[in-house]
């Protein structure tokens, strides 16, 4: 089986076995793999402590969504981090994982590059603006 691992302070990897479930439902309540995989987004950094408890018990949820904070956008968009915890989450309970956006070319990025200064910002290319066009007087049929 794939290991699913998320690059935050240091490599942790996340394992959604049943300990991890019965946190998940008390937390979410009695929720189908389905509504888990549609949460919404700031319920993420739960389902992400759910899954790192195992290796470091003293991890708090309050904790976990700062290491994911301080991960974005350095290492990871918002959307890639959902996206490998519903797809670690979904392939550790044996669900074709095809119903979540694939990770497998995901990695941490190096930051964009942005211009710093106004020369820069100014020998960037713009797009040309189309002509202004008069309106036609011909008739139509």
């Amino acid at each position: 089986m794939k290991d699913y691992i998320l690059d935050l302070d240091k490599p942790r990897m996340l394992r959604f076995g049943f300990k991890a479930m019965r946190v998940i439902r008390n937390r979410f309540g009695k929720k189908s793999l389905d509504q888990l995989m549609s949460i919404q987004v700031d319920e993420i950094p739960t389902l992400a402590w759910a899954g790192l408890t195992h290796e470091d018990k003293s991890l708090t949820i309050d904790k976990t969504e700062l290491l994911l904070d301080e991960a974005i956008p350095e290492k990871y968009t918002i959307l890639e981090i959902t996206t490998l915890i519903l797809e670690a989450l979904a392939a550790q309970m044996g669900v074709d994982t095809k119903a979540v956006p694939s990770v497998e070319t995901l990695s941490p990025k190096a930051p964009a590059s942005v211009p710093k200064t106004t020369p820069e910002i100014l020998a960037m290319e713009h797009p040309k603006h189309p002509k202004k066009t008069t309106p036609s007087t011909r008739k139509r049929k």
